[in-house]
């Protein structure tokens, strides 16, 4: 499988909750991701907008042309950014592939500055089925860890949505917290001629 067919439009909505609001029935946040821009470089621009929520800012995130994380907003014009980039993906993906990586996550705004281990493994293909339809997926699992956490991830890769549609992130942090934070895609605007 070659690299992701991004373009200019591409539009993705997500709703992502913890397993408290699963439980608890509750919404959760429903996030718009449109791609605003691909630099000659090949730099992806999305602009990330929770939609069920009056007065929500627009954020920028920005992505390597493989759909690695180079940096996101948390509010406007304060980014967390990732050197080398944060590996989500190393295409083309095949079950058994697995890379590692050390990434510098700075916050350049706050002067922080940590160091995050990342290790991701492809683990099956399978068919999977989210509010957005049904998929041929690659599952992968990540895990990373800094000093403040460790997190295990699994999020299964779509080709033909061009990013993962559901992913299962759990977080145990230093003081012992557990939190687990599942997203899936409920809609997609991918038009191919």
């Amino acid at each position: 499988m070659t690299l992701p067919d991004i373009r200019e439009g591409d539009h993705w909505v997500f709703i992502t909750r913890t397993q408290e609001e699963i439980d608890r029935g509750d919404a959760g946040l429903v996030m718009s991701n449109r791609v605003t821009r691909i630099d000659a470089d090949g730099r992806v621009h999305i602009e990330v907008q929770r939609t069920n929520k009056a007065d929500s800012p627009v954020l920028q995130n920005v992505y390597t042309r493989q759909f690695d994380l180079l940096s996101r907003e948390i509010v406007p014009g304060e980014a967390i950014e990732y050197h080398p980039a944060f590996p989500q993906f190393m295409f083309p993906l095949s079950v058994g592939k697995n890379w590692k990586e050390v990434v510098t996550q700075t916050q350049p705004e706050w002067g922080l500055h940590t160091r995050l281990g990342v290790s991701v493994s492809v683990e099956a293909e399978q068919t999977l089925t989210v509010p957005a339809g049904t998929f041929h997926t690659f599952r992968l699992q990540g895990h990373y860890t800094a000093e403040e956490a460790t997190v295990m991830t699994h999020y299964w890769y779509a080709p033909a949505a061009g990013r993962a549609v559901k992913g299962i992130e759990d977080t145990l942090s230093i003081n012992g917290v557990r939190t687990r934070l599942v997203y899936e895609l409920q809609s997609l605007n991918r038009l191919r001629g």
